[in-house]
């Protein structure tokens, strides 16, 4: 046998080694659900038997028996968005490290690419799909076929097609809270700077969000107060800005869907004679490093990407082990960081939110 000998030991060799059945053997060394019903000492036994005999696992093997690899995909579809959202994938890779997963990552450079890749791949046999994809065409793709063949797909972006799960942050509530807070603080025009056209699933959550609030508050959902930019950073914040006050010169607070954009934003306004936060309240998302530097220090959500990260790969593994199972959406809520780039509305009478630093004294 393989540790006393030439021959290479195998699960019978394991199961009489260590007086037990053969399934029990491959239970615990393949460590599925059905080994969550064995002793704690049986299992120590078994692996001390295998130890012993020098039994050398065999990862093909198990893949072919179980159905499934270890191998786990994120595809991102556009480099700005595998930028904006790096430190999702860098959770990823350590959260799929943490349950046994080997990532793999594919950057596509546009829906033709991102549909061409899962076309062309051998995927119905992955440990499972996550998948940064921000556009309709993701409705069509080859993922809703796969999902529905038992394939963990997991949309770590809101507004998923049926029959996928999701993992994400609550971009709604985020906006509602955020939104509340420039209420909270007197502002009765507050503006909206996004990209509801090639960021749809996300922009239209937050959106979603900045009007519940607005409608809470009794003030008008006005369309002029929306900026839809496609330059999805400072710049866009600085010439969507710009645009904005051309046509809304009353406007006092802005949402914006990304904390460059909200940097742009108080460029812009500074150059235009609007100190923030005296004249302009403004407030981003994603806690970008720059944000905590910049003068002043703006006040934004933090991502979750740990926790997101996480949640994605207990689902995978959940899907996998104790299949079929219903699509499931897991949203998960933000923290709002407040820092130096809100204030009382000029001229306002502010009436603070619970969740705002005037709201709870520290």
């Amino acid at each position: 046998m393989g540790g006393r000998g030439t021959t290479r030991s195998t699960l019978r060799d394991v199961a009489r080694e260590a007086g037990v059945s053969l399934s029990t053997v491959s239970y615990v060394l393949n460590d599925n659900h059905h080994a969550a019903r064995i002793s704690a000492a049986t299992k120590a036994r078994v692996l001390a038997a295998a130890r012993r005999l020098g039994y050398k696992f065999d990862p093909i093997g198990r893949a072919l028996q179980r159905g499934y690899t270890n191998q786990v995909i994120l595809l991102i579809v556009t480099w700005n968005l595998a930028t904006s959202h790096a430190a999702t994938a860098m959770a990823i890779s350590r959260a799929a490290s943490v349950h046994g997963f080997e990532l793999t990552v594919h950057v596509a450079d546009d829906d033709a690419a991102a549909e061409a890749f899962l076309q062309r791949r051998l995927l119905h046999h992955m440990g499972g799909i996550l998948v940064l994809w921000d556009s309709p065409a993701m409705e069509a793709s080859e993922l809703k076929k796969l999902a529905a063949e038992g394939v963990p797909v997991i949309d770590l972006l809101p507004d998923s097609p049926a029959g996928i799960s999701v993992v994400t942050a609550d971009r709604e509530d985020a906006f509602l809270r955020g939104t509340r807070h420039l209420i909270g603080l007197g502002h009765r025009h507050i503006a909206m700077i996004c990209d509801a056209v090639t960021r749809a699933k996300t922009t239209l959550r937050k959106l979603a969000g900045y009007r519940r609030a607005l409608a809470e508050a009794g003030l008008p959902d006005d369309d002029r107060l929306i900026e839809n930019v496609e330059e999805f950073g400072f710049e866009g914040g600085c010439e969507g800005f710009q645009r904005l006050v051309a046509r809304c010169p009353e406007v006092t607070g802005v949402m914006c869907i990304n904390d460059a954009i909200a940097l742009g934003v108080i460029s812009a306004a500074q150059e235009l004679g609007r100190n923030c936060p005296a004249d302009l309240s403004v407030i981003g998302f994603g806690d970008a490093p720059e944000g905590r530097f910049f003068r002043p220090k703006l006040t934004t959500f933090a991502l979750s990407s740990n926790r997101v990260a996480r949640q994605a790969m207990e689902l995978v593994l959940r899907l996998r082990q104790h299949p079929p199972g219903p699509p499931e959406t897991l949203l998960i809520t933000e923290d709002i960081i407040f820092r130096e780039s809100t204030g009382p509305a000029p001229g306002g009478q502010p009436n603070p939110p619970p969740d705002s630093p005037a709201g709870h004294p520290r």
